[in-house]
């Protein structure tokens, strides 16, 4: 690999569908990793995810549009869980 190398093009050089394509993956890949580990602060997400190689903005981009797009929702000040509280906690009221 050579230096600056990401699988990820950047959004720059990509036309509008190309784009809305990788924003939907990467959405996905952090819905998958909410709704498989639970709540998580943007760094652990980054970090688990390899975000740092996504390309310039990418990330940011992926995080915002996700909640917009109700794939995942933001819990608190840079955190980030599944689109629905956990199935764990029983419901109340009848």
């Amino acid at each position: 690999m050579s230096p600056g190398y990401t699988p990820f093009p950047s959004t720059s050089s990509q036309d509008p569908d190309e784009s809305e394509w990788w924003t939907r993956r990467e959405i996905s890949l952090i819905q998958n990793l909410l709704n498989d580990h639970g709540e998580a602060t943007a760094d652990d997400i980054g970090r688990e995810l390899g975000c740092r190689y996504w390309g310039p903005m990418r990330f940011r981009r992926a995080l915002k549009e996700g909640v917009k797009r109700g794939a995942f929702r933001k819990t608190g000040r840079n955190r980030y869980g599944p689109a629905r509280p956990s199935a764990e906690a029983p419901a109340t009221g009848t």
